[in-house]
């Protein structure tokens, strides 16, 4: 078993999901507007009216819908889609040398490792030898590649690979990898190999097999063949996908006003401190925050929305709260009428009073939506075709739930519950994934839900081997390491419609 550390990419996972390939446009109520005519200069005759379709907005209130309370069922048949695996802590990418551990490069980028020969505490004094070892022998020995951001687009894997280990001054080597999740074979389609330059990964997507790169200092790009092309938006912003539907390109940037400060300065009440590194440690006066859509057959991009946020705001951690953005098909945000406690749901095309006092939207598209309570894992989905309402207590099985694919994927963040899908409107459940074994908290074990392009899956870490080192004089333990086995479940969306 290989060792094999992962990170995880915090805003690419639990937003309302679904597959390119199951959308299926519903007429909206609608009315004509007044027909164009126009005169030909050549010989007079007048053209054909030419009536556009523009859609009415529709608002509904709960009490429009006929509501159905759906008891739910277990099934010990399979599930109506594939269930695939990936064991990604095994995956070769090779070995490398990176150019920030040769020649002038090696000073400069060397860590810190404190007065370690000089530190009374024997645990900190044999870690940061340890430290300086695995260091010094990484500017000799190649280092393995491992995985710092990856996303999947089908049965497909796009990983961002480093090979650099303790280096000061960011990623120096660093490929990407196309991985066929059915064979576990990577191909590397992109590399960077630059001891001046960082080049560190912050978002991956891959619609229609198009691969979009978000990197720290460079912003947007995507490949043409193995070539980068900078996208020129929004310049000077850090750039991160929203993970809010499966073959859109939704983007949240931001930008913070900075004010940098000695490290030891101490805030004032009001003020946001923060530190960056040892050298390095900033005021933030104020961010502005951008949601935008890209549509890359046109070249152009769509502002859904843009804030400003104070440093209150931000020390409150109120800035992704109720931020329009897109779930599904449409953008959406709660909003709480004057003098009601109870939220609606407003996207471009309807409202929909859903008298819940707190929920989290999980789906919008142009006939149905799809919530669950903020407090309890309870779903409702608003159908606006059929005008019903239906209501999935989910609670009984696990505490989170996603939309895909037109059901209910419900599951935890450990291993205290299976993996469930539901068809909602019977309530049929099937357990696509059972745990075989009760993992010790203590190791860390942990279930992840993610969503890619046309894909939704979970990812399982393990901590399977547990090795502590011990002070010989006192058992005290100095530190622990562990081996990790990662792997990931997922469903194909293509796969499950058709």
């Amino acid at each position: 078993m290989k060792k094999f550390i992962s990170i995880l990419a915090a805003l690419t996972l639990m937003a309302g999901c679904f597959s390119c390939s199951e959308e299926k446009d519903v007429k909206s109520d609608s009315k004509p507007v007044e027909a164009d005519t126009t005169i030909s200069e050549a010989d007079g005759s007048v053209d054909e009216p030419v009536v556009q379709q523009q859609a009415e907005f529709r608002e509904y209130n709960a009490e429009d819908f006929k509501t159905i309370n759906v008891n739910l069922t277990k099934t010990d048949k399979e599930p109506p889609f594939k269930l695939h695996s990936l064991n990604i802590s095994e995956l070769d990418f090779g070995e490398r040398i990176p150019p920030c551990k040769q020649g002038e490069y090696r000073d400069k980028y060397k860590p810190f490792f404190g007065d370690e020969l000089n530190d009374s505490d024997p645990g900190n004094r044999e870690y940061m030898e340890q430290f300086r070892a695995e260091w010094e022998k990484s500017c000799t020995e190649p280092t393995k590649g491992g995985i710092g951001f990856w996303r999947q687009c089908g049965n497909d894997i796009y990983a961002a690979v480093s090979y650099d280990k303790h280096c000061t001054g960011g990623y120096h080597e660093v490929s990407i990898f196309r991985i066929d999740g059915l064979t576990g074979k990577a191909t590397e389609i992109y590399r960077h190999s630059n001891p001046e330059e960082s080049f560190n990964v912050e978002t991956i997507a891959v619609p229609n097999g198009k691969v979009y790169l978000s990197v720290k200092d460079k912003g947007l790009m995507y490949l043409d063949g193995d070539k980068l092309v900078p996208m020129h938006y929004l310049e000077g912003y850090s750039h991160s996908l929203m993970g809010d539907s499966s073959d859109k390109l939704v983007f949240m940037s931001t930008k913070e006003d900075l004010k940098e400060v000695p490290v030891d300065y101490e805030a004032k009440e009001g003020e946001v401190f923060r530190r960056y590194s040892e050298n390095e440690a900033y005021l933030i006066n104020g961010e502005e925050m951008v949601i935008s859509e890209y549509f890359p057959d046109k070249d152009e991009w769509k502002e859904i929305s843009r804030r400003t946020y104070t440093p209150e705001e931000i020390d409150s951690g109120i800035e992704y709260e109720n931020l329009p953005r897109v779930y599904g098909k449409l953008a959406a945000h709660t909003e709480k009428p004057e003098g009601k406690r109870k939220l609606d749901v407003v996207t471009d095309e309807y409202r929909v009073g859903t008298g819940i006092t707190g929920l989290d939207i999980l789906y919008a598209d142009h006939d149905r939506l799809v919530v669950k309570l903020s407090n309890k894992n309870i779903v409702h989905i608003f159908d606006m075709a059929k005008m019903e309402h239906y209501v999935l207590d989910c609670s009984g099985l696990a505490p989170m739930s996603q939309y895909f694919g037109g059901g209910i994927f419900v599951y935890a963040s450990n291993t205290d519950s299976n993996i469930y899908y539901i068809m909602p409107e019977m309530g049929l459940t099937f357990t696509i994934y059972k745990f075989h074994e009760k993992i010790e908290e203590s190791y860390g074990s942990y279930i992840n839900a993610y969503r890619g392009d046309g894909s939704f899956g979970f990812q399982q870490g393990i901590a399977m081997n547990k090795q502590e080192k011990r002070d010989p004089e006192t058992n005290n333990v100095i530190y622990t390491n562990y081996d990790y086995e990662e792997n990931i479940y997922w469903v194909n969306g293509d796969e499950m419609n058709g």
